[in-house]
Formats: structure tokens, sequence, C-alpha cells
């Protein structure tokens, strides 16, 4: 099944959001995206893609109807319990040469993404436009849930702050996430909005296939890791901006029992070790810094610096990281 609004000519920019029983979050997210929210855009500038993995609580596609922007929507059958070929199908849709993919649809960003992913494309030939991320609430949501985190309480959380009068908001009631919380000046995993030339994803073949473990396994950190360690291309981190996951009971942020979390990650880290030959390390290339830095945001900057700064032995390392 797909949804297609009124054709209109090529957008600059083509975000691709993948979706799977989360149609709550999926509104949220591309309410997100929507022209009414996102700024200093036009809903001609850029195309949304939304693509749902067929599941038994789809979104509702009345609900997206009433969004504001250029939205195309496919439901999809899936047989494999992973994202990659939901990205590899979205990528096919997009019209434009420039591609912003989100692996997982529950995330919220801020009102300046898809501005300063057109200005970097403006300004550089290769941009891997890098967006930090963050998980909504205190802390990680895979530990917060073992305190009674809840969709209720984040709910509770969102409207709290009005987020979507004021976007920047929500690093108000964020942390960020675990591949994240090196820090903006330190070399991270990977990214969950992530802006990307076509001939870069080409180039890297698209998502690797092989990546057939639930949630994707490390799909999204080794499509990162090769494309930012492409020579010709620059990353670009909008570090004013962010990608905030709305918790949804997923398969690594998820409430689980035992050691069922460690045997998954284990798991996925031996398919990524089967694949590329070795344990996956984060990409070394320095990043070039663009963007606006909102009032909200300025506890992550201190906190980036200090970490960098303990990374060279600048500052002694305290008993705990827990400066924000």
């Amino acid at each position: 099944m797909s949804f297609f609004r009124k054709s209109k000519p090529a957008p600059r920019l083509s975000i691709v959001v993948i979706f799977y029983s989360m149609p709550r979050q999926a509104l949220n997210t591309l309410y997100s995206l929507s022209s009414h929210y996102q700024q200093q855009v036009s809903s001609d500038d850029y195309e949304i893609i939304a693509v749902e993995n067929h599941s038994q609580n789809n979104i509702d596609e009345n609900q997206l109807n009433k969004l504001e922007g250029n939205f195309r929507y496919f439901l999809r059958d899936e047989s494999m319990p992973t994202p990659v070929n939901a990205i590899n199908f979205g990528v096919e849709q997009a019209r434009a040469d420039q591609l912003c993919i989100m692996v997982d649809g529950a995330r919220l960003v801020t009102p300046g993404l898809v501005h300063y992913m057109l200005k970097a494309q403006s300004i550089y030939s290769n941009p891997v436009v890098s967006v930090p991320g963050y998980h909504v609430g205190e802390e990680l949501q895979q530990d917060a849930v073992l305190n009674d985190y809840s969709e209720t309480k984040e709910i509770e959380m969102l409207e709290s702050i009005a987020w979507k009068q004021d976007g920047y908001r929500l690093f108000e009631i964020a942390c960020l996430s675990g591949t994240s919380q090196p820090g903006f000046f330190k070399p991270i995993g990977e990214r969950n909005t992530l802006g990307v030339g076509r001939k870069a994803f080409d180039k890297a073949g698209g998502f690797d296939k092989r990546f057939t473990e639930t949630g994707g396994g490390q799909c999204n950190l080794d499509f990162y890791k090769r494309i930012v360690e492409f020579p010709e291309t620059e990353l670009i981190m909008l570090f004013g901006e962010g990608s905030f996951h709305q918790y949804h009971g997923g398969i690594t942020t998820g409430k689980q029992t035992g050691n069922a979390r460690d045997e998954m990650m284990e798991r996925h880290f031996a398919q990524y070790r089967a694949i590329r030959g070795e344990p996956y390390s984060p990409p070394q290339k320095n990043a070039i810094y663009l963007g606006e830095l909102p009032a909200p945001v300025m506890k992550f900057v201190h906190y980036s610096a200090q970490s960098a700064r303990r990374s060279r032995g600048e500052l002694a390392t305290p008993d705990t990281e827990g400066e924000l």
C-alpha cells in the first residue's frame, strides 16, 4: 500500500524514515518533520518518505493526512526482522540527491534540522551530516524502564514542555544516547538521523542486507562508519540540533528479563565481526560544526568539552560521569 500527496518538482532533500509497530511515536516523529514545525524552509524544499513494515499496529493514514508537508507513505510486507530492506526501498523512492536517513522512526527532531541539512548541502561538496542522538528522559531508556519509566510518563514529560510549540525544549528533558555519550568533540559510534549524498549512499551499496538480526543489529553503525571513512566525504555535525528517541519498548531500549539484552547485543556484535572480520570501532574523522546553539543545549556542550579534555588528560576523571 502506498499514499502520495500531489506530485511536486523534485525536492532538495529526501528524508527516509522507517517505522514498525509504533503509531503514536511515528505521528510525533512525522509532525516534527512537517513543514508546520520545521523552521526557515518550505514544503517544496524537502519530502518525507515514510516507510512502514506491516504489523498489527500501523499508522493511521487519516492522521497522516492532517500533517502539513510533502509526505509519501509506503506500507510494505517484510519477512525479516530488520529495517535494512525498508531503508534501501525508501531510498529507491527518493527524488532528491541529498538524503536524510532515520533508521528508527521513534525520533523527534528539532526545528532547524532541515534548514541546516540544506545549508550543509549548499556549502560542502560531499557532506555527511551528523545529528547528535538523545533519549527522552533523565537516563538511558533501557535503564529508566527498570525504574518504572513508561510511555505514560513520557507522554506527560512531552506535554509538560509543549514541544510542538518549541522543539528546542526537548533538550530540557533528555540525556545523550549510548552511542552519543562521548560527546560532541570525540568520535561517536552512529547517528540515527544522518544526512548523506546519494553518490556516497550508492558507493557504499546502501545498507548491507547481511545484517539480519532483530532490529538490524549493527547495520546503522556499519553504514555510518563506511560513509564517514570515505576520503571524499566531509563530516558535518549539527551540534545545536538533536534526534530524540521516544520510548516504545524497542529491541535495545525496551525492558528485558535476565540476561536477554546482553545476549542479544552479543549476537549483534558477533554478526558484525562475521561480516567485517573485526569488532566495530567508531570512525575517526574530525567533524566540522555547523549551526546555532540554543540555550538548552549548552549543558551538553559543557559536558562534551569536559569529556574531550578528560580523554586528553587535561582533567581528572570523576567518580561518575553524570554531569548533566
